[in-house]
């Protein structure tokens, strides 16, 4: 018998718990409550594996780039066997928090490391609002997440779409479409590896990538966020930042209409992309 459906009151639980663990950071809670405004795109993910796994089998999957873990402790939450994988600030900052919420959190390099699990373990990988952070390319991370899948496992992967309307319609007028850069020239001048996007992907990009990592690509198409997280983040947290949740609004509100009419203006990439089985 299926458990309940993820949900967004089951997100913001989540959310609350890590934000008040006394062991994080206090600097990092508001921004950990302020990801629920993106909810959406992690409830996308989990109702996408609770649909695509037999109903007598637990699915087992690892979040590779997790920060603070929410996506591994929802799937615990579901009745899932969850890891998640991150370095450095934020693996020191949430893994004992993480772990001790039922995830096997592990720390690992993707630059320099292999992921830290054996081969065929896993059915499902997520790697979301990863793959523009890295400072190279990411042939071999999509490798050994090929290793790590069993046959027929599927990777599902996110990220910002380099082509949206919205990058187009801000070139037009001659702004740039990079980071914000007074945070990339000044607040991160000090830091060895800028830790913002390094390189965004167009969807055949992201395609070319899969293929050429062995996997078969199920699913690469553009999408945007739901505007149902954004109108619950807004009734939930009693506040808005006007200018910023206005926009925001415009942005998802639109996004419907691209996505009834299956145009590609979307923000955001999304991908499914299986292991082949053996033959």
């Amino acid at each position: 018998m299926r458990r309940e459906p993820p949900t967004l009151a089951g997100l913001q639980k989540v959310l609350e718990e890590i934000a008040d663990d006394s062991r994080i950071p206090p600097n990092f809670a508001e921004w950990i409550r302020d990801t629920l405004r993106y909810g959406g795109r992690k409830l996308r993910i989990l109702r996408y594996i609770r649909t695509h796994t037999p109903e007598n089998q637990t699915p087992r999957l690892v979040d590779v780039g997790a920060q603070f873990g929410a996506l591994a402790i929802c799937a615990t939450r579901l009745g899932w066997r969850a890891a998640a994988v991150d370095y450095g600030m934020y693996a020191k900052a949430f893994r004992e928090a993480v772990a001790d919420r039922g995830v096997d959190y592990r720390e690992c390099d993707l630059g320099r490391e292999p992921l830290p699990f054996a081969d065929n373990s896993f059915d499902f990988v997520t790697y979301t609002d990863v793959i523009e952070h890295h400072p190279f390319s990411p042939k071999r991370v999509l490798a050994e997440i090929h290793r790590i899948l069993v046959p027929g496992g599927r990777l599902i992967l996110a990220t910002p779409n380099h082509a949206s309307l919205y990058n187009r319609i801000e070139l037009f007028f001659g702004a740039s479409v990079n980071d914000n850069f007074d945070y990339f020239f000044n607040t991160d001048a000090d830091a060895e590896t800028y830790d913002g996007h390094h390189r965004e992907y167009t969807r055949a990009e992201i395609r070319s990538a899969l293929e050429q990592t062995g996997f078969r690509v199920l699913e690469c198409r553009v999408i945007d966020d739901d505007l149902g997280s954004l109108l619950n983040y807004r009734r939930r947290a009693g506040h808005a930042k006007a200018i910023s949740d206005s926009r925001d609004f415009v942005i998802r509100f639109l996004g419907e209409i691209w996505s009834a009419l299956r145009i590609p203006f979307g923000r955001w990439i999304w991908a499914v992309a299986e292991k082949r089985s053996a033959k």
